[in-house]
């Protein structure tokens, strides 16, 4: 991990939005720290904790011995090439602090006090558990799966880390972005409702919007312009895979009906007289949200008749189709149709 990553961890601690394995890392060395040096909450110049941190962590590395046998926070499973990384984070905020004497325990709180401040609920029960969360917000959370959450949200986000399968309808606060992290996945939301599915059989999560618009992208890739990063509408779908490690965009199995913009929008109507194929499109396209494409151009004018109330998206397809002699494919968010043309 470079400094710059680091540097990125850190900020995600004082946010409060760490893993828990990350949370236990970062406060491993402090722990390590008070312990050794018997300073607990007092003020302390950062530029001097610096100093002695890399102390510890360079003494540590010459001896090649872990620091597991602290009893504030055991941990076992840091690897040597971890070591390196603690220095940076001191290092990254050194130049906030430096001149300032600060609490040491404002900037690094014990496992014991930051505990009383989250909340972890776990589905045992072979139905779906609710779960109200303190802005408002509900979670469906399904079996076998786990929900950690703070009791107060922070002031400028809401974060939660969910394990398994749930549903999510959040209030919208469009100066709180709600988070969700799951495995490498994170799910940035304003305000709407959503699946996640973690699949652990084959190392995949799955994002499915219902309603309103969500951003998906990896653990790790926080800028705006990641290439990781997409933005899903509803009956739209992203899909992590571990092992290739990276995200694919697609549709839900069974897209629904989508509310209208406006209240008193004229219903639509799915009965079809001698319609040109392009108004027919135009109308699923509107119902349902989703983008359908026609590859050859002279199918655009092509007539149907046809009644396609009640039925659902991709029978309304296969009905349109075989009508039209013709065939219909989904290429990540959109539906390409594609035919000779009118006979």
């Amino acid at each position: 991990m470079s400094r710059k990553k680091f540097g990125q961890l850190l900020q995600k601690y004082l946010r409060g939005e760490c893993t828990p394995r990350e949370k236990l890392f970062v406060e491993h060395w402090y722990g390590l720290l008070e312990t050794e040096t018997g300073e607990s909450g007092q003020e302390i110049d950062l530029a001097e904790l610096e100093g002695r941190l890399w102390n510890q962590i360079q003494q540590k590395m010459d001896t090649n011995e872990l620091a597991d046998e602290t009893p504030v926070i055991p941990i076992r499973t840091v690897s040597y090439r971890w070591l390196g990384i603690a220095a940076s984070l001191i290092l990254v905020g050194i130049w906030f602090y430096a001149k300032n004497p600060i609490d040491l325990k404002s900037i690094y709180p014990l496992t014991a006090n930051s505990q009383t401040d989250w909340i972890e609920r776990s589905n045992k029960s072979a139905q779906p558990l609710a779960i109200r969360l303190e802005d408002g917000s509900t979670v469906q959370l399904a079996p076998k799966s786990s929900l950690r959450f703070p009791k107060r949200f922070a002031v400028e986000n809401r974060t939660v880390y969910l394990t398994g399968d749930a549903f999510f309808s959040i209030q919208k606060m469009p100066s709180r972005p709600f988070y969700i992290h799951t495995d490498k996945v994170v799910t940035k939301v304003l305000g709407t409702s959503f699946f996640i599915r973690t699949l652990l059989t084959n190392s995949q999560v799955r994002v499915e919007v219902v309603t309103g618009r969500v951003t998906v992208y990896k653990e790790e890739e926080e800028k705006e312009a990641s290439p990781n990063r997409v933005v899903l509408s509803p009956n739209q779908t992203a899909t992590f895979y571990s092992r290739e490690d990276h995200l694919v965009t697609g549709l839900v199995d069974s897209p629904k009906l989508i509310k209208p913009v406006v209240s008193d929008q004229k219903p639509l109507t799915f009965q079809f007289d001698d319609a040109p194929l392009a108004e027919v499109l135009a109308t699923l396209e509107q119902a349902y949200g989703i983008n359908i494409d026609v590859v050859n151009d002279q199918l655009k004018n092509c007539p149907l008749t046809a009644d396609l109330t009640n039925q659902p998206l991709y029978t309304q397809l296969d009905i349109i189709c075989a009508a039209l002699k013709s065939t219909y494919e989904i290429k990540g968010t959109t539906i390409l149709i594609n035919g000779k043309g009118c006979i």
